[in-house]
């Protein structure tokens, strides 16, 4: 009976946190100037979200975004969407992520139908430059290099990819689990490793 009783106390907290989170979440949104529509997103748990001045975020109808380790795979683990000054971030519709990290310097465009696994990464930048020389003399992180990453409709992420900058992924295409993308994903096709390879195409 005791058991019985602290599993009830143990769901009822974590609705109360879910919960918590997701009109936190809205009212960040709000205040930030985000674009979205308020009936339909659904934040799950306390995401980090980084809304820099002069950036601009759009997120669409019946995206979701799970930051919790109550669910989903990671069990340590939070969601973060960080846009710096002069970014935009564009998110379709019906797509969501689980526990992972959207870092925007430039431009981010996900698509409709996209699912971002649990634990991903998907950055538009270095963060540093990759010259030694300006690493030493303390102008790394202005030398930066960014370009704009793509993921069109219906690309499923698996969990723990990284997707770097300047990278398409194309409709339909599937990212295996652990993988780093480097190059453009062509539509329907499956990629996969560190660095992502092709394996093969997708059938219709």
């Amino acid at each position: 009976m005791f058991e019985s009783l602290l599993l009830k106390i143990r769901k009822l907290y974590q609705v109360f946190r879910l919960r918590l989170g997701h009109r936190m979440c809205l009212a960040y949104c709000r205040k930030n100037g985000v674009v979205f529509h308020e009936k339909s997103i659904r934040f799950d748990g306390f995401p980090e979200i980084i809304i820099h001045k002069n950036s601009s975020v759009t997120i669409g109808e019946n995206f979701r975004c799970v930051s919790s380790r109550f669910i989903g795979m990671e069990n340590m683990s939070f969601s973060k969407i960080s846009v710096h000054e002069g970014g935009i971030l564009n998110i379709g519709h019906h797509t969501g992520m689980t526990n992972s990290t959207i870092n925007c310097h430039q431009c981010i465009i996900i698509g409709n139908y996209v699912n971002i696994g649990a634990g991903c990464i998907i950055v538009d930048s270095d963060f540093h430059s990759l010259n030694w020389r300006d690493r030493l003399d303390g102008t790394d992180i202005s030398k930066k290099k960014n370009a704009p990453v793509v993921i069109k409709d219906l690309a499923f992420i698996g969990t723990h990819s990284i997707i770097l900058k300047g990278v398409t992924i194309g409709e339909k295409s599937i990212i295996g689990a652990g993988s780093v993308v480097t190059h453009n994903v062509p539509d329907g096709e499956i990629w996969a490793g560190n660095p992502a390879k092709f394996i093969k195409k997708i059938k219709e």
